[in-house]
């Protein structure tokens, strides 16, 4: 898959030449290009917090299962 940032800038080229040409399938398809690579951004990110998530979690849960350990053998 291209870059997102990529995508935009193609999207804004598009846009501006339609615009400045008169082409209103162009400067759709630019502004489409644009929307698409912002939800693409969008999802990049949320991708990359809800895994920085799962990771606290499963590092919190080895934790408190350390800790529950060491309360049943006696050690905590």
């Amino acid at each position: 898959m291209s870059d997102p940032k990529i995508d935009k800038a193609k999207g804004q080229i598009k846009e501006a030449v339609g615009k400045v040409t008169g082409d209103k399938q162009l400067e759709a398809e630019g502004q489409v290009e644009q929307a698409s690579a912002a939800v693409r951004e969008k999802a990049a990110e949320i991708t990359a917090d809800v895994a920085e998530a799962v990771g606290n979690v499963i590092e919190r849960a080895g934790a408190v299962a350390a800790d529950l350990k060491d309360k049943v053998t006696g050690k905590g």
